[in-house]
């Protein structure tokens, strides 16, 4: 493997992406770095860890940045073949270098739906209610999930406070050959970096949506990130977010995506003091 680089790609329109197809037979127009990061997250989640296809793409794609880190990988195109009786070369051994999509992680801006209940159970992003479940969403998380820009008020958790905006790290892949090597650590490292230096990029512009529709009555309660990072993580991989800074939130609870356990964990970065886009 040679050295790693990693490209980040800004939110994009991702029109006409098909969720039942694989990376390989989208359309042309899609760019190359999110076909790139759905070849990762396809072998990671869809491969290794069987979640339907369909559900890997989502709607918070294109609203994301997204990083990716390739390797330059030596493949052997074709086999050396040598003379039985005289051990002579009669074909050289031919090969290529390609740069290799070999791990993923995107930020997804704010708002966010409402935080998981406790012991919910979704598939593809759909809180599931059945007859006998014991978990309900409240009118105000249910105004929420079904608002087209779900500012306002969550429940609070150990570390939200139940309006504070936060943006949210997630889809983190790296290709199991690729792994151990620290890949997670540097695309992490390299998406801290940018929003510790872009810490006013998502912010909502006031002209453009309206102070009703940001649910603000003044100019103190214009959204604005402050620093607040949260990820929904598998349990199995807790101890690498806690090794970046990450928190457990007990007060949000456990659930289960795609039938996987998950519970949320907080960071806070420090950023300078921004004023809202106007």
């Amino acid at each position: 493997m040679g050295t790693p680089f990693i490209s980040l790609l800004e939110p994009t329109r991702l029109d006409g992406y098909d969720r039942t197809k694989p990376h390989t037979q989208q359309p042309s127009h899609i760019p190359p770095l999110f076909i790139d990061a759905m070849e990762v997250r396809e072998t990671v989640f869809v491969t290794e860890q069987q979640w339907p296809l369909e559900c890997e793409h989502d709607a918070d794609d294109a609203r994301s940045c997204h990083w990716v880190t390739y390797a330059s990988v030596n493949r052997t195109t074709r086999a050396e073949v040598r003379d039985p009786t005289t051990n002579e070369v009669t074909q050289p051994r031919q090969s290529e270098t390609r740069s290799m999509p070999i791990g993923t992680l995107r930020i997804v801006p704010f708002p966010h739906p409402p935080h998981p209940p406790p012991g919910g159970r979704y598939v593809d992003g759909e809180l599931q209610q059945e007859a006998d479940d014991e978990v309900h969403a409240s009118p105000a998380d249910e105004r929420r999930e079904n608002a087209d820009m779900p500012f306002g008020n969550d429940r609070a958790t150990t570390f939200h406070d139940g309006r504070e905006p936060y943006v949210g790290v997630g889809r983190v892949a790296v290709v199991p050959e690729f792994r151990g090597h620290r890949v997670a650590d540097q695309l992490w490292a390299a998406a801290k970096r940018w929003l510790e230096e872009n810490p006013a990029y998502f912010n909502p512009s006031v002209s453009s949506l309206g102070m009703d529709r940001l649910e603000a009555a003044a100019a103190t309660d214009i959204p604005k990130w402050n620093g607040l990072v949260c990820t929904h993580a598998q349990e199995a991989v807790v101890k690498v977010y806690q090794r970046w800074g990450f928190q457990v939130d007990e007060g949000m609870g456990k659930w289960t995506e795609q039938g996987i356990p998950h519970v949320g964990m907080f960071m806070r970065l420090q950023v300078k003091e921004t004023d809202p886009k106007i």
